[in-house]
């Protein structure tokens, strides 16, 4: 028997008791998860727009991409509900040209009684003391510095006094250049007598960052799980086309990304709905949160569902994610038939229990078509595309640490105990094993172990004498989501 040795000598003689350390069976193989949070950061943020940095507290990321900025309420929300992923954000610069959302709201008092002023903030409430006797200027800056003193707050607020019109008004403006601000929900209500507050008409936000370059500046670093706030088409393209080019065998580096769609319920031939919206996406490797009409802003709600899906999955890519609670997400409850739809479409579904907290109901991707335009369910459950990306994963890393400086034979020879000679029935042995002990027993990602050993095949390419091909077939296990039973009572 032949045993290979990378240190110690054929040749050597001088005497003396000599033993190599090799750790190539010891261990397990596993990668770190990450996840990436992609939003636009404000100009008062310390970052460099266009590169991912790592996140560990909300703190922290305050200062790196702009309080109030998306970048930051997204790196606080996922850290609301995960801290064991390895959390980075990739900050994209507002766009130079676009215009910020704002909106004024006029104050009036006439001798006015002690009270308060309630502020809501897209579904967070926030409050200012009217004392007995204020000015309307005294009232505005009161409401001004509830608003300016918020944590993370999406918009920042401003006393305008308008003397030629005698009137004073607080000016809301969203935190970042953009069309994001167009998804604030204000509403400011006076509950103190003799003091009046009334919202004047809003000013949309214009233009969306462009994140294309940004996504391919990621280079070869890998984002299992991320988040985007950009819901338009141009974005959500990029995002797909890079996805997809990670997902393929020349770099296999694929991540899952969630976005938030908003906007009524709708159907697929009316504009700006949601059913619209995911017709023409079709990528495994997004899947659409139903935001809706929340008042909570789209970016809260892709990273609420990123962190706390990508807790379960990065675990077991083939959990069942049914009745995860996203607690501090405000959400319209669906009926069946909507739920239907959304799933149809490739959207995710949720639920809300008696308490009034969503539960997420069943997670899928946008893939609902195959490049023929039909039907195709193949990556339906988001279940199926972590499941296959694992286990290509799994087996790419345990081959590079098990079979590392083997030889290649193209027969079955007896080249000895011992010996590291990759041949066809090695490798077939090989992942053999590893499906019935490691797929099916340890981490049961898979099933029929008859079926999926019959399937495997196992050849050295003719002319090479460095390349090994394969093709196998792993069967998925599913997820329990339906039992149908018929009663036929007598």
């Amino acid at each position: 028997m032949a045993i290979a040795f990378t240190e110690i000598p054929e040749a050597l003689l001088v005497p003396g008791q000599y033993q190599e350390i090799d750790n190539s069976l010891a261990g397990t193989v596993s990668d770190v998860k990450r996840a990436l949070m992609v939003g636009t950061m404000s100009a008062s943020g310390t970052a460099t727009a266009g590169k991912a940095v790592q996140v560990r507290n909300a703190d922290k990321a305050k200062i790196l991409f702009g309080n109030g900025s998306p970048a930051a309420i997204m790196a606080a929300e996922f850290l609301k509900h995960n801290t064991t992923e390895e959390l980075w954000v990739l900050p994209i610069a507002e766009p130079a040209a676009g215009a910020k959302w704002n909106r004024s709201f006029v104050v009036s008092a006439s001798n006015a009684a002690a009270g308060k002023v309630a502020i809501t903030i897209n579904g967070k409430e926030l409050s200012a003391a009217v004392s007995a006797g204020a000015l309307a200027s005294d009232v505005a800056s009161a409401i001004t510095a509830a608003i300016n003193g918020t944590e993370n707050s999406p918009v920042e607020a401003e006393v305008v006094t308008d003397s030629e019109n005698n009137t004073v008004s607080v000016k809301l403006s969203s935190v970042v250049k953009g069309v994001t601000g167009n998804y604030n929900t204000i509403a400011i209500t006076a509950n103190a007598s003799g003091v009046s507050v009334n919202a004047q008409n809003a000013v949309p936000g214009t233009l969306s960052p462009e994140i294309e370059g940004s996504l391919v500046a990621l280079g070869s670093a890998r984002y299992h799980y991320i988040a985007s706030e950009f819901a338009d088409p141009a974005n959500i393209k990029a995002m797909a086309d890079e996805l997809n080019d990670r997902y393929t065998a020349l770099r296999q580096i694929d991540g899952r990304c969630f976005i938030a769609l908003s906007g009524e319920l709708g159907d697929a031939s009316t504009a700006n709905t949601m059913l619209y919206s995911a017709q023409t996406i079709n990528c495994p490797h997004i899947a659409l949160v139903p935001r809706g009409v929340s008042v909570q802003h789209p970016c809260v709600w892709a990273a609420a569902w990123c962190a706390k899906l990508s807790r379960r999955l990065a675990d077991d890519p083939a959990a069942n994610t049914t009745d995860i609670e996203i607690s501090d997400l405000i959400a319209e409850e669906y009926s069946f038939d909507d739920r239907q739809a959304l799933l149809e479409n490739g959207i995710c579904t949720y639920r809300i229990d008696t308490s009034g907290k969503l539960l997420i109901e069943r997670a899928v991707t946008s893939y609902t078509e195959n490049s023929d335009g039909a039907r195709d369910t193949s990556y339906l459950d988001i279940q199926v595309v972590e499941t296959v990306s694992a286990i290509r994963t799994y087996i790419n890393q345990l081959a590079r640490k098990r079979f590392k400086t083997w030889k290649l034979a193209r027969t079955e020879e007896n080249f000895g105990a011992g010996s590291k000679v990759m041949t066809p029935g090695v490798w077939r042995s090989f992942l053999a094993e590893v499906y019935q002990s490691h797929f099916i027993q340890e981490v049961q990602w898979c099933q029929d172990f008859d079926s999926y050993k019959d399937s495997i095949i196992v050849e050295v390419k003719a002319g090479s004498k460095t390349r090994l091909e394969y093709r196998h077939r792993p069967i998925l296990i599913g997820q329990f989501y339906v039992g149908a039973g018929l009663n036929q009572f007598q």
